[in-house]
């Protein structure tokens, strides 16, 4: 292996310009495919796809589009309510209704494209049990009357929506409905109060919009951005040109108007992403590079030090965007840690060439650096190999973390190995800076057991503290913090909508015989779990078995058009209501009690209330999805809800955002062991392979399982809590590590001295240490949770390393040097 590595140092160095001219030509081919690469922003991309409750959570959001959905945000200034700014609002709804981005607006109320007529005639076959008993007794001689004088108090609300409302339903009958369908608590709404969805006070009002295309779709994302700050604008300045026309009104203060949604963190996380990458990128380069000018003092290590690096994550890069590969925030934003990881390659070969040229000024360059470039090679490789490991686990965006950098070590490698030598200067400089501690060697040497004792018991009791870490594996430690997404996690508490909704999803052909199972889970859970509040499909579209009930107790109740009309005349009169205000709603009682018609999926649909059964049936072809909102407010209660869809159909499966933290929180061990698995084999077997010494490679691998050790310990001292990100993290370290201890090693093989290697390398170590926390240190600063705390344990990490590759393998190594060979501190 050397003797080829050699070969390959001696033919690049002799053949600069074809090294150069491959180098070049194969990174401006690779910038055009890296300008081809998209980003997702999308957070559940981050989670696991071999796990059914997290796959079914997945697939709820697709179907039913939570993730989809565009929120408007009115907010009124102090002492102001956002009804003074009614007309505002319905040009806002207006304008999102003519957008060609958006499919469909639920306002929260009545409007002319939801035929609520149709649903109204229908609303009997709704009904089952008390509530429909209590809807044919106010329909009959003996309850029409009461019923009729109880709506005369919501005439005292000034409204022509809530005067409109008497007119259609004098019984009262939209009341037993909307209890019905809403239970205690609302996973939605049916869009029909006076005033919309309005929180406690008044001020702010909200507008539920579906775009046409999801937010992963970026450029669609960017152009309903634009679509929505022209309506805004537009909107301004139809509001100052009215009051500009009402001269005798005093203007009212502007309107606060935000936008939240899938869309709008899509736009704002690739935004960020971009711009941290290329932050973290130059605040690598800026940290580092000056470090390498301060410490050797050499405009060429400076000029030279990054470019492999950098080449080679643009090389993998522009691969990824030739496949059509979609990155994530989180592997891209890390990207900056390929320049802490790639450096000190090329500073190990510098220091090697000078230290080979100020023994003999005329060395070869395949003697002077091939051994070096072996070490290099394969510490290089180990650290691919750790970064491969994440590939094996089941988390998409760790797997992509793996392949970039995991590819971008591997390149880096053997461009450091063709670069480095092509471009080393033919002539040694007059005045070269060799960096050597042998006074720290020595001192190695001196207190050697002290520091194996030091080294141990430290080991031991960072050993002991590391078993209380912190790690949060949930999904909240994984979302984006944009200002966006930040606002939406406020919407649902201001406006009373759910937050914490477990859902249970069913699936099949059959849409009637889904139903039909529906029911039964709805019927065990109200009467196992008294309660709990729940909302299943089937009391928006009951099956046809239920209807069929209905229709059967309608009947039996021998309710004819013409007696429930003569009741309403009565009960108009004696309510002293004016003549024909009730006109409305005898009109439409032939369909009402119609014993034939029938509520369908498709009528929904037809009459412009697909956003309402949308939220319940989702069809995809011949499939059909349904969604059974539950709100438990207990644990105990949630493992009931899971026993009884059990029972009810093994096939549906219930899941949620709780239920999807606890399925992270359980997958998190077994992926991470196998991930730290994977990579630790493969270092190993590198490793092995190239000392070809059990023993060698034993010394090469201790300080790595050391250095962890004391830095997990650190962390659990420190109270640092861990994402998933960050522990994963700790993977990656193991081939970072095992680079020192390799180079220390190789040299201490090719000197046949520890004292002498330790002079030698130690420098190298630190400033390759330095180079990495500075690399990775960047990330302390990104504003993405995930890559911020990867930053923090990369940090620790590096320091707890490189102390115990610069202390303790010293130390282990001190006494087994070997005669013969000459010192090089007398």
């Amino acid at each position: 292996m050397e003797s080829l590595v050699a070969r390959i140092v001696d033919w690049a160095h002799r053949r600069r310009p074809i090294v150069l001219a491959i180098v070049i030509a194969s990174v401006a081919l690779s910038a055009e495919g890296a300008r081809r690469l998209s980003f997702d922003a999308d957070v559940l991309s981050l989670l696991p796809r071999d796990n059914r409750v997290i796959n079914a959570f997945r697939t709820f959001l697709s179907r039913f589009g939570s993730l989809d959905q565009l929120y408007v945000v009115f907010t009124a200034p102090e002492g102001r309510s956002v009804s003074d700014y009614a007309d505002e609002v319905r040009a806002w709804t207006a304008a999102l209704r003519d957008a060609p981005e958006i499919a469909r607006v639920d306002a929260g109320v009545v409007d002319r494209a939801r035929d609520f007529g149709w649903l109204a005639d229908h609303e009997l076959l709704l009904l089952r049990g008390r509530p429909l008993e209590e809807a044919l007794r106010r329909l009959s001689a003996g309850g029409m009357p009461a019923a009729v004088a109880a709506r005369r108090d919501l005439l005292t609300v000034p409204s022509e929506d809530v005067a409109q409302l008497v007119r259609q339903d004098p019984a009262g009958l939209f009341d037993l409905l909307r209890d019905a369908l809403a239970g205690a608590q609302s996973a939605v709404t049916i869009g029909v109060s006076a005033d919309g969805y309005l929180t406690k006070d008044g001020r702010s009002r909200l507008l539920i919009a579906r775009p046409k295309r999801p937010p992963y779709d970026a450029a669609f994302s960017r152009a309903l951005g634009a679509r929505l700050q022209q309506i805004a604008a537009s909107t301004r300045a139809a509001t100052a040109a009215a009051a500009r026309e009402n001269h005798d009104e005093e203007p009212l203060p502007p309107l606060d108007v935000d936008f939240a949604g899938g869309h709008r963190i899509a736009v704002e996380t690739e935004a960020v992403v971009k711009r941290e990458s290329i932050g973290n990128t130059v605040g690598s380069l800026a940290l580092i590079l000056p470090l390498l000018l301060i410490v050797f003092r050499s405009l060429w290590l400076v000029t030279v030090g990054s470019l492999p690096s950098l080449l080679s994550l643009v090389v993998v890069a522009g691969a990824l965007g030739f496949a059509g590969a979609k990155l994530s925030a989180a592997a891209t934003g890390a990207a900056a840690m390929m320049f802490g990881l790639g450096v000190d390659g090329v500073v190990l070969l510098y220091v090697a060439h000078r230290l080979a040229v100020a023994e003999d000024a005329n060395v070869p360059i395949a003697r002077a650096v091939g051994g070096p470039s072996s070490s290099m090679l394969l510490g290089m490789w180990t650290t691919a190999a750790t970064f491969y490991g994440l590939v094996f686990v089941d988390f998409p965006s760790l797997q992509q973390l793996g392949r970039l950098l995991g590819h971008s070590m591997a390149a880096c490698g053997v461009l450091t190995l063709i670069m480095v030598p092509a471009l080393l200067p033919r002539r040694a400089p007059r005045r070269a800076v060799v960096l050597l501690m042998p006074r720290f060697a020595e001192t190695i040497v001196r207190r050697r057991r002290l520091l194996l004792a030091c080294s141990l018991i430290a080991t031991l009791a960072l050993g002991v503290a590391a078993t209380r870490i912190r790690i949060n594996p949930t999904l909240d430690r994984l979302r984006s913090t944009t200002p966006a997404a930040q606002l939406e996690t406020k919407i649902g508490p201001t406006f009373g909508l759910p937050s914490d909704v477990a859902v249970v999803l069913a699936e099949g052909g059959d849409l009637d015989a889904l139903l039909q199972t529906n029911e039964r889970l709805a019927d065990r859970l109200a009467s196992e779990i008294p309660g709990l509040a729940f909302q299943p499909p089937s009391r928006v579209l009951p099956s046809t078995a239920s209807q069929a009930g209905t229709a059967g107790a309608v009947e039996r109740a021998h309710l004819s058009v013409d007696a429930v009309r003569a009741s309403l005349e009565r009960a108009r009169v004696a309510g002293d209501f004016t003549p024909g205000a009730f006109d409305p709603f005898a009109a439409r009682l032939p369909r009402l009690l119609d014993v034939r018609a029938r509520l369908t999926y498709d009528g929904y649909v037809e009459h412009g209330l697909g956003d309402i059964i949308g939220r319940f049936v989702a069809r995809d072809g011949p499939r059909w999805t349904l969604a059974t909102y539950v709100f438990p407010n207990a644990a105990d209660q949630l493992a009931r809800v899971q026993s009884i869809v059990e029972g009810v159909d093994p096939s549906q499966t219930l899941t949620g955002l709780t239920l999807v933290n606890r399925e992270l929180a359980r997958s998190f061990v077994p992926q991470f062991l196998k991930g730290l698995a994977i990579g630790t084999i493969i270092v190993v077997a590198l490793v092995v392979a190239a000392f070809r010494d059990v023993r060698l490679s034993a010394y090469a691998l201790l300080p790595t399982a050391i250095g962890l050790i004391w830095a997990a310990g650190a962390l659990a001292i420190a109270r640092v809590e861990l994402d998933l990100f960050a522990v994963f993290a700790v993977v990656t370290f193991v081939g970072i590590g095992v680079d020192y201890g390799v180079h220390l090693v190789h040299r201490y093989q090719e000197r046949g001295d520890a004292t002498r290697a330790t002079a030698e390398l130690a420098p190298v170590i630190l400033v390759a240490a330095a180079i990495t926390m500075l690399g990775y240190g960047t990330l302390v600063t990104s504003s993405y949770p995930p890559l911020q705390s990867m930053g923090v344990v990369s940090v620790v990490s590096t320091i707890a390393l490189a102390a115990a590759s610069v202390f303790t393998l010293p130390a282990l190594l001190v006494g087994k040097r070997e005669k013969g060979v000459r010192p090089l501190f007398p």
